[in-house]
């Protein structure tokens, strides 16, 4: 966990660095493109690292034809490299793209505003008949030559402006998602801690469950993930037949009478209706807490989502996202149920279970 969190505040400090630089100027377009290309890097932003490697290395071309290869011309327009230019063959109107790197372009700049001083009338003198003459075509020459040096660094610094927004955007959106992650993550512990306490004080062969799923996330073994969703599926169903003896103690029968009329099969191993069971229970008791019973509603209907989840780990090849999206629902969802709970009188959970019977 602490090597996420390094990678993370690497990203998030480069991040910084690129927005920073350029709102300050103090930073260089290819300077900034490494510090993109570091982010991209840190987290794994494939897509990025592929623009990022065109920017660095070049847009490569077709050997046969010259013409930049379609992937990479492909890249290269969605991230403001196109241009609209009139094609002298055809006289129509078609797009194209500048290919030339970062550091070039500056390089292109430097050169051409030192040729700029370079073109003058300074030290030139003639004499006789044609000086005037010969002095009005000096002047004019070096007047051309000034204004084709300033056109091109003109259009060299356009192109750079093009390069240093698409390499602010990129950091400004990765600084927003990490530090929208950040907080995510610390929503996510409010619910890890809430399940963990409560899991604590049950049997401790529950609690060796919760252990398993940390320790094979630790582990980032792909063919161990499905083995997440097992555990997650045996957490789930030890905490549902807990929760349905602690809300509903004295229930003695088969079937529970849900709001909308319909039985539902509360016996044996059928968890998830044991936690259909239990919420409709605890949202009855918790009128002066409406808020929290209507935001759980949906937690019965997603109670069987969870469930396919957890099983899809014994049916199919399970990949590290699926694996934490499973972690993370089962969180939520017992969390929630928990917050639930928590905000009913211990006083009152019992004391209807057996209207229902």
């Amino acid at each position: 966990m602490d090597s996420v969190k390094t990678r993370k505040e690497q990203a998030l400090d480069a991040c910084d660095k690129v927005i920073n630089g350029i709102e300050d100027g103090i930073i260089t377009t290819s300077s900034a493109l490494l510090l993109c290309k570091k982010i991209a890097r840190l987290v794994n932003d494939e897509d990025g690292q592929e623009w990022l490697d065109y920017e660095y290395n070049g847009y490569p071309e077709c050997k046969e034809s010259g013409k930049i290869l379609a992937p990479a011309y492909k890249v290269a327009c969605q991230h403001g490299r196109s241009f609209i230019k009139q094609n002298n063959d055809t006289k129509k109107n078609e797009e194209y793209i500048f290919c030339e790197l970062a550091s070039e372009l500056e390089q292109s700049v430097e050169s051409l505003k030192a040729s700029i001083k370079n073109f003058t009338t300074q030290g030139f003198s003639v004499s006789g008949d044609y000086a005037i003459a010969a002095t009005n075509s000096m002047n004019g020459a070096v007047q051309r030559s000034n204004n084709n040096l300033i056109i091109q660094i003109k259009n060299q610094e356009k192109r750079i402006s093009i390069l240093r927004s698409q390499y602010y955007d990129f950091a400004v959106k990765w600084q927003i998602q990490l530090n929208f992650g950040i907080a995510t993550k610390s929503i996510f512990d409010e619910y890890q801690e809430k399940v963990d306490l409560y899991c604590n004080a049950l049997p401790v062969t529950t609690l060796r469950k919760l252990r398993t799923i940390e320790e094979i996330m630790d582990e980032s073994n792909p063919e161990r993930y499905s083995q997440v969703l097992t555990s997650c599926r045996r957490l789930w169903s030890d905490i549902a037949k807990i929760l349905f003896d602690e809300v509903l103690p004295d229930y003695k029968g088969n079937s529970f009478k849900t709001k909308s009329g319909k039985n539902i099969d509360v016996s044996g191993d059928h968890d998830n209706n044991k936690l259909s069971a239990v919420i409709e229970t605890l949202q009855s008791k918790a009128v002066e807490n409406s808020l929290v019973g209507s935001e759980t509603i949906y937690l019965i209907d997603w109670i069987e989502q969870i469930s396919n989840r957890q099983s899809a780990g014994v049916h199919s090849e399970v990949t590290r996202e699926q694996a934490r999206q499973c972690i993370i629902h089962t969180y939520i969802a017992l969390g929630d149920i928990l917050t639930l709970k928590n905000s009913i009188n211990p006083d009152s959970i019992g004391s209807e279970a057996s209207k229902n019977i």
